[in-house]
């Protein structure tokens, strides 16, 4: 398949819009390949042909669109799991629950999640090439109901425990793999968008948890996880259609191609769509002649990619951003701050959103490594200043109140810009093609081993210092990312895989295939 090709059929010649060597296709319709519009300069009607292109083009759009509701709604799912903690812990902890729980036990409430996120990742990576990508993605609104309907009918903190295991299980199913389906399915002008809604999608679902949450009973409140969860299964159910890559790997030609039509909006007799599914065939034959996984990691440049990776991604909970998100309501009870508890989480988490809107602006203009180093310079600095304001002890009452709520800002707000989407991106950069399957879920389960430890030793580690310690270590902690950063993180910005992994070899010219 030749990707951003248009070719115009209305004529029956080739359009000059189109690179050379676009294949002429027989029909009635201008085909859009990769494209929002057609720039045919051909003798004759072109208002005709425009329309014909930009009817074509809205049909691949309103086919991905589909396609993928289901998975946005998935995100959303998961967007209210990570949100429920901050105000139900606060109503388990006030006597407004159903029952009460200890510090120790509202530790182990929030900690669980990140347990569950390693045992998702084990599950859904046994799934994920045996039974498929969409039956995989199925695994996450079902255990997200299961978390809601056990939260709901809660007598006491066991019950939790076990709904915490199955939220966590559920959003690893999302963290590992719903991004590498939307890569499989989409086209490539319309990848970077889909990736940016499903930020978005998770995003809204923790703000409605953020706005609602502290307003409701704390069972209306489970209730609120269950609405998306349902809508995600039903929308996946109905509208969610298997990966062509996955079906090549199977050798189901036929299926993959019906499947790649409907993804498309097109017919399967199209000479543009048997193109692309050839193209699909060839790469994933080239990807079994390539041997093993673990050969793929022996290289120099592959161990050094994966090091660094590895090493950023299973981090990032010690930036302090997942436990501030967990704990942000009770954190502000402890420091105080000129709104209410529950409205300053909201603002907080408004920021948040804001910020990694602009993320998505910079991170191609100022590139990976410059705003991983100055996200975590700006992550030291808020929480340093926070360390030192709890450690201080002022009146919590006083003119200096305004000091919690401005420096967890500026923490949430660098944080975004850089801290929480790059890891993932690195990974997914710096990786080779053949290494990904096993070190994405490996990542992952180093991160919610880091995001357990981190959580569980939260409370603990405050109760025991004093407050000022778990941000002091947050502190410190950006402090040495921003180091590891410049001398150690390569920046991937403008390059092609190929031109990465030359790069990371140690050549100043990228090898032919990556």
């Amino acid at each position: 398949m030749i990707e951003n090709a248009c070719i115009c059929l209305a004529t029956s010649t080739h359009c000059n819009g189109g690179p050379a060597g676009a294949k002429q296709i027989r029909g009635t319709d201008c085909q859009m390949v990769g494209l929002l519009h057609c720039d045919c300069r051909l003798p004759g009607p072109t208002k005709r042909t425009s329309s014909a292109a930009m009817a074509a083009g809205k049909a691949v759009w309103m086919a991905q669109a589909r396609s993928t509701a289901g998975s946005m709604m998935v995100a959303a799912s998961c967007g209210v799991a990570v949100g429920w903690a901050s105000s139900a812990v606060v109503k388990l902890q006030d006597r407004t629950g159903p029952f009460q729980l200890t510090d120790d036990q509202a530790s182990w409430v929030v900690s669980l999640n990140d347990v569950g996120i390693l045992l998702g990742s084990l599950l859904s990576g046994l799934c994920f090439s045996v039974l498929g990508r969409r039956a995989t993605l199925l695994l996450c609104p079902l255990l997200l109901l299961g978390w809601a309907a056990l939260t709901f009918a809660a007598t006491a903190p066991a019950f939790l425990y076990v709904a915490r295991l199955l939220s966590g299980a559920g959003m690893a199913v999302h963290f590992v793999y719903g991004n590498v389906y939307l890569a499989e399915v989409s086209v490539r002008s319309s990848r970077g968008l889909l990736s940016l809604l499903t930020s978005l999608f998770a995003m809204a679902g923790t703000l409605l948890q953020f706005c609602v949450g502290p307003y409701v009973s704390y069972r209306t409140q489970a209730w609120l996880g269950a609405l998306p969860a349902a809508a995600a299964l039903v929308l996946l159910l109905l509208f969610t259609v298997e990966s062509p890559y996955y079906l090549a790997m199977r050798d189901r030609p036929d299926e993959m191609l019906a499947a790649l039509a409907r993804l498309r909006g097109c017919s399967v007799e199209s000479d543009a769509l048997r193109d692309e599914a050839h193209e699909i065939e060839r790469t994933v034959e080239r990807q079994r002649s390539a041997g093993s996984l673990l050969a793929a990691l022996c290289s120099p440049a592959s161990r050094r990619a994966a090091s660094v990776g590895v090493v950023v991604q299973a981090t990032a909970p010690l930036f302090g951003e997942s436990v501030l998100m967990a704990y942000a309501q009770k954190i502000f009870i402890i420091s105080g701050s000129p709104l209410g508890d529950a409205q300053s989480a909201i603002v907080l988490y408004v920021a948040q959103a804001s910020a990694c809107l602009a993320c998505t602006a910079l991170v191609d203009r100022w590139g990976r490594r410059t705003l991983l180093s100055v996200s975590c310079l700006g992550n030291c600095i808020g929480m340093a200043v926070l360390s030192a304001y709890l450690g201080a002890s002022p009146d919590r009452q006083g003119p200096l109140q305004w000091i919690p709520l401005a420096s967890l800002l500026l923490f949430v707000v660098s944080c975004s810009l850089g801290a929480n989407p790059v890891p993932g991106l690195l990974l997914a950069e710096l990786l080779p093609q053949r290494a990904k399957p096993l070190m994405a879920p490996l990542s992952m389960m180093l991160f919610s081993v880091t995001a357990f430890a981190v959580s569980k030793s939260f409370l603990a580690l405050g109760e025991a210092a004093g407050m000022f310690a778990p941000f002091a270590v947050f502190a410190a902690w950006n402090a040495l990312a921003v180091a590891f950063t410049r001398l150690f993180v390569p920046e991937t910005k403008n390059k092609s895989l190929a031109e990465v992994y030359g790069m990371l070899s140690g050549r100043e010219e990228a090898p032919k295939q990556n």
